[in-house]
């Protein structure tokens, strides 16, 4: 009797250890340091040259002005009841984009930020996005246990209302999408 509770115990710590496998304490991802303004006006102007330039098949957006699009656009359609403050874009070269979701205070208990690290990219002509890390008040995730982030996130993106993208590039401070005949 003792030798099967000893696999049972045996078991569920192996079960344990490899689901808390992807998570560390800390995190590791190294930031850009770039100061990124939001505020409405960005965003406007960013919504006027981009739905223009979508027209024409291609949007190059900065940092701030993407930010301040997501940001106002998420306040706009979710009402105040939704808990984020602000989303941070910083995108680097090759298609590599950190995101910082800012939280409203008293949402989540020992900090008010959400980390994710990725790779933005083009499948099946939507936009999508690979998280690499995720991170939140001291603790880290990697691995497997982000597919479902990035499978939540992907399946708005494959939405409609973002049309048919042929291509993502990303280079220091720029989001560039093209897309396919509007």
């Amino acid at each position: 009797m003792q030798f099967r509770k000893f696999w049972a115990v045996l078991v569920v710590a192996a079960l344990l250890m490899s689901v808390l496998g992807g998570c560390a304490v800390g995190s590791q991802i190294a930031w850009p340091d770039r100061e990124l303004a939001i505020d409405l006006d960005t965003a406007l102007m960013a919504q006027d040259t981009g739905m223009a330039a979508l027209m024409m098949g291609k949007v190059d957006w900065t940092e701030s002005e993407f930010s301040s699009f997501l940001t106002y656009l998420l306040r706009q359609n979710t009402g105040e009841m939704f808990p984020v403050d602000t989303i941070q874009t910083w995108f680097e070269p090759d298609n590599k984009v950190y995101i910082r979701i800012n939280l409203k205070d008293g949402v989540m208990l020992g900090g008010n930020s959400i980390d994710l690290v990725g790779a933005i990219s083009v499948q099946d002509n939507h936009l999508s996005i690979a998280l690499d890390e995720a991170g939140a008040n001291g603790v880290s995730a990697g691995g497997l246990l982000l597919q479902p982030i990035s499978d939540q996130i992907n399946a708005v993106l494959a939405g409609p209302q973002f049309g048919v993208a042929v291509d993502v590039a990303t280079d220091t401070g720029m989001l560039s999408v093209g897309l396919a005949g509007m």
